[in-house]
């Protein structure tokens, strides 16, 4: 049942990237086919569906679970959610629209140089190179464009508006996504290699992942205990996500991988202590937090 739920929200999701996405026929033409084409169609939707349930977690604690939750699978009717996804939104697309742009730029020959994306051709092998890197610049102006338009502002209000643009701005950045992209390209590990990967994992993956969860918490507004244990989750969710991914990709990955570092069998114990911690972090949230322990559970398998 839950399953149904998030293919009914990835659409609302993709309807909401559709609508912020200037269409194909708007000029400059060609850059909005290619990032159009870096979008959809989309993969998993792992960070904007967090989004989305860390703000439904947090409803759930101020409205209480008795009164807003189906008795038989814990998710809220489209009536319900109706003004919580449209304060949700705005982050939801915005983090999206960054994960887009990053893969673009991941898969360029100065980086991953890698010549398909999810079965298809990379961006910059169907547009070419220089409309990629600019696509990719586009999403970037095109995320906080979304979070921060009027209609963004007045749906979130203007301090979680704010806050929102701020943990986006960080998580993406140097000290964020970037800072690990960058640590994954070096030619040396300056670390203890274990520490290393787990920074490097913390700011590629980690950091946006966390920050859709903070995001969808801060968009529902959630209080200072409540972003605490939420935060927590991510941070797991987020390290243990690398694990499965680097696990999941083994033979086309570099030497800052954890199993290259410490085998693909200590790897998929350590993902799953990561996977255990994270779910034991939503304890006392445990009723609230069915989406997100559904998604825990569901992106992470080790198997």
């Amino acid at each position: 049942m839950i399953e149904k739920t998030f293919d009914n929200w990835k659409l609302m999701i993709d309807a909401a990237l559709d609508k912020v996405l200037p269409s194909p026929d708007t000029q400059p033409e060609l850059l909005h086919k290619a990032m159009r084409y870096a979008v959809f169609p989309g993969g998993k939707r792992i960070r904007p569906l967090l989004v989305l349930s860390a703000a439904v977690t947090i409803d759930r604690l101020r409205k209480g679970t008795d009164t807003s939750v189906n008795d038989n699978n814990m998710t809220y009717s489209p009536k319900n959610l109706e003004g919580l996804f449209k304060r949700s939104m705005p982050s939801a697309v915005s983090i999206e629209l960054i994960h887009s742009y990053s893969l673009i730029h991941d898969d360029l020959p100065s980086m991953d140089n890698d010549d398909y994306r999810r079965g298809l051709p990379a961006v910059h092998k169907a547009f070419g190179e220089a409309e990629a890197i600019l696509a990719g610049d586009a999403l970037i102006s095109l995320a906080f464009e979304a979070v921060s338009g009027e209609g963004a502002c007045e749906l979130m209000g203007p301090e979680a508006s704010v806050r929102i643009i701020n943990e986006i701005a960080f998580a993406s950045g140097s000290q964020g996504m970037v800072g690990g992209q960058v640590m994954d390209i070096a030619q040396v590990c300056p670390d203890t290699e274990i520490k290393y990967v787990e920074r490097l994992s913390d700011l590629k993956t980690g950091a946006l992942i966390r920050a859709a969860i903070r995001c969808g918490a801060i968009a529902a507004g959630a209080n200072n205990k409540e972003l605490a244990v939420l935060t927590r989750f991510g941070s797991l969710f987020g390290r243990a996500f690398q694990v499965r991914d680097d696990i999941k990709d083994i033979d086309e990955k570099g030497p800052f991988t954890f199993p290259a570092v410490l085998g693909e069998e200590e790897a998929a114990l350590y993902g799953l202590e990561l996977l255990s911690s994270a779910i034991d972090a939503l304890q006392p949230y445990k009723r609230e937090s069915t989406e997100l322990l559904f998604l825990a559970n569901a992106a992470l398998r080790f198997s």
